[in-house]
């Protein structure tokens, strides 16, 4: 028999994907999800950061104390956070509410990418794990509410529909977060602030600034998580005195 004389270009071109619809549907799938994490691992192995200090040569957290000022470079990056290098046998993690004093940040990567070299604040550093931050006086704030911590609010004592008075301490796309004197800042929902109706779709900063002073109830109250929600509006069970 002779050789059979090969297809035209066209015709192989045509016989492949004649052959790729009738794989299998199980087939391609298990091909292209080996395809997507073959990816996935080049992509991390192309992003990962080479370390400048050797194991053996770094220190213990023991070390590291309360207030330091540091300098490090950004590991990885978490929806959370980044994970940062400063020369101790474990990384430190810089959370995303420590990035910026006055604005929201949805992601870490708009402030670092994995690589950069950072000026880092020891926000707390305890049971082997260490918190930083990029927002100078930060920590000492935090020292003195420590310091003041007997005259902070108990969560276990707040009802629903108790009236507070409080301080916008930051502003997000969603709310205000509020110090009315509890152990972390109250947090109120731009739908529940008062002006809300009338602002026609304004962003919360359009008409709330950091500073301002505002009255406001106890929505709800989460013990686990720490966690307080406000609202701007009187609630409505609440009798009403004669000046009001």
């Amino acid at each position: 028999l002779q050789n059979p004389i090969p297809p035209p270009r066209r015709n192989r071109a045509r016989a492949r994907d004649n052959k790729a619809k009738r794989e299998p549907r199980a087939t391609k799938k298990r091909r292209l999800l080996f395809r997507y994490k073959e990816a996935r691992r080049n992509k991390k192995r192309e992003a990962r950061v080479e370390r400048r200090v050797p194991l053996e040569e770094r220190s213990s957290l023991s070390e590291v104390k309360l207030g330091y000022k540091l300098s490090g470079q950004v590991i990885s990056l978490v929806p959370f956070g980044a994970y940062v290098d400063i020369g101790c046998e474990k990384d430190a993690l810089l959370h995303v509410r420590d990035m910026r004093p006055d604005e929201f940040v949805s992601h870490p990567r708009e402030i670092v990418a994995a690589g950069d070299d950072v000026e880092v604040y020891v926000k707390y550093a305890k049971d082997g794990k260490v918190g930083l931050s990029l927002i100078e006086g930060s920590v000492q704030r935090e020292l003195n509410e420590a310091e003041e911590e007997d005259d902070t609010i108990q969560l276990s004592d707040l009802d629903v529909s108790d009236e507070l008075w409080g301080v916008c301490t930051k502003i997000t796309n969603f709310g205000f977060f509020v110090d009315v004197g509890t152990a972390s800042p109250a947090f109120m929902h731009f739908m529940d602030h008062p002006d809300f109706p009338i602002m026609d779709g304004a962003l919360p900063r359009e008409y709330m600034e950091k500073g301002d002073r505002l009255r406001a109830w106890v929505k709800d109250v989460d013990e686990e998580r720490g966690r307080v929600s406000l609202t701007g509006n009187r609630p409505e069970d609440l009798p009403r005195l004669s000046w009001e």
